[in-house]
């Protein structure tokens, strides 16, 4: 076993302090960081105040204000049209609404404008519209009135709820973990391809199994790159909670606050990850075994990537029928399992025997696949510069 944990770590080393390695382990954080403050400075740097003058003949605005009011709408009054006009024309205003003398009985107003105004502005109006129309009235009354419908759309046969606005960030979050979990297969696993390649061309190989059995060494190599990958989300998940609380308590971002997280739906999707990890590795690793140039690992590599982002592809058909047969094969197939349960898993709450079936699949396959790696190799080691195909691995009978 020390043997190992040697190839282990020599493989973890190797990758760990490449310079490739070091530019893709905080590639995405600074690009979420420029992302942001890219956003945040040009929300800054927007006027979005908005100025409504408005002409009441009607005599019919006595309130103008209400609690929680939009400061970055402000409302003039103007005692005639000509003046409200001569204010819109010298750009002093945004738009003016004129509220006729038989307003009380027909309900119309009239709206001048150049250009269409904030939704904001007209939102905020509206409100002080209602705040006069409810003169009078219980305050609980007039501020439910005020703040408008709240709806929220509840599938009682799946198990979930949804704002009118469709699912909110804590929804969504086991969907951005599992394409994170894409996004490191694609800068990791692709490595352990290249790596047997590259050692059987310059034949490495014969020197190192001189020491060690093929299968010890395929093990050493896959566990030396899921450190590499430990790293990497240790990493990235530490930037996440950093980047969590700066925009919580320094940049005051209100809908940061408002994030939920639903732990029963996001440990499925951590727990099916780490074994299908696993398996992505030792089946590329014997992949590689199969190949005899590192130009073919490297047209390869983006193939599983593709696989990995199937289900996106076929967001619609799954989130329309999350229980369906496609939904249901995508879910135990170990390529695409991680990213369809995280699609379902916004639609519907996954039945746990679905959960615990992916998962076992997800661990058998990974068991397989090192096995694979391991007898792929061996057979390989006596095909210097030979293609060895698949349904070679699987037909031969005989150990080397």
């Amino acid at each position: 076993m020390s043997k190992v944990w040697l190839v282990a770590r020599h493989h973890f080393l190797q990758e760990a302090l490449k310079r490739s390695f070091l530019i893709v382990l905080f590639s995405m954080p600074l690009f979420l960081v420029v992302a942001i403050g890219f956003g945040y400075l040009a929300e800054q740097l927007i006027d979005d105040t908005a100025t409504l003058g408005y002409v009441d003949e009607a005599g019919f605005l006595v309130k103008t204000s209400f609690e929680d009011a939009d400061d970055e709408v402000v409302l003039l009054a103007f005692d005639s049209r000509d003046a409200a006009r001569s204010a819109l024309e010298s750009e002093q205003i945004d738009a003016y609404i004129v509220i006729p003398a038989d307003y009380r009985e027909t309900s119309d107003a009239l709206l001048f404008i150049t250009k269409s105004p904030p939704n904001k502005a007209m939102r905020h109006f509206e409100k002080v519209v209602r705040l006069n129309v409810l003169s009078g009235q219980d305050p609980a009354i007039v501020e439910r009135m005020l703040s408008g419908a709240d709806v929220t759309v509840r599938a009682t046969g799946s198990n979930r709820e949804f704002p009118s606005g469709g699912p909110d960030a804590g929804q969504i979050l086991p969907l951005i973990v599992a394409l994170t979990f894409a996004f490191l297969v694609l800068t990791t696993a692709g490595y352990m391809m290249q790596v047997v390649v590259v050692e059987k061309e310059n034949r490495t190989m014969e020197i190192i199994v001189s020491s060690i059995s093929p299968a010890r060494m395929m093990t050493g190599k896959i566990l030396g790159i899921v450190g590499v990958a430990i790293i990497q989300i240790a990493v990235w998940s530490l930037f996440f909670l950093i980047a969590i609380w700066f925009g919580i308590h320094i940049l005051n971002l209100a809908w940061l606050r408002e994030i939920k997280v639903v732990w029963a739906n996001l440990i499925p999707i951590i727990l099916i990850a780490l074994p299908t990890y696993l398996f992505i590795v030792a089946l590329m690793t014997s992949i590689g075994s199969t190949l005899t140039e590192s130009q073919d690992a490297e047209q390869l590599g983006p193939l599983m990537f593709l696989i990995l982002l199937l289900p996106v592809y076929l967001f619609l058909p799954i989130s329309s029928n999350p229980n369906g047969l496609l939904a249901l094969l995508l879910s135990f197939f170990p390529g695409t399992s991680v990213v369809t349960m995280a699609i379902r898993n916004i639609f519907i709450e996954v039945p746990t025997w679905q959960i615990l079936a992916t998962l076992a699949i997800a661990i058998m396959s990974a068991v397989g696949a090192i096995w694979l790696a391991g007898k792929a190799f061996r057979m390989s080691m006596l095909r210097y510069g030979q293609r060895l195909k698949l349904v070679e691995i699987f037909g031969h009978k005989k150990t080397i």
